[in-house]
């Protein structure tokens, strides 16, 4: 990989999440597959509630 590359991506894109999901269960969920460097879960601005889906970052894919 040259220098000016960018990484490879190792974000797992999970949608049709219900609102009440937590980044804990994520975690649950999907740690059976890897070890897992974030959870992140994009809230509503007006709402603060789960948009649906959510990004589970891996090390590497």
């Amino acid at each position: 990989m040259s220098r000016y590359s960018r990484p490879p991506n190792s974000s797992l894109y999970v949608r049709n999440l219900h609102h009440d999901t937590r980044p804990e269960d994520l975690r649950r969920m999907f740690g059976k597959y890897g070890r897992i460097t974030d959870v992140y879960i994009p809230l509503d601005y007006y709402t603060r509630e789960s948009r649906g889906f959510a990004y589970v970052q891996y090390p590497f894919l």
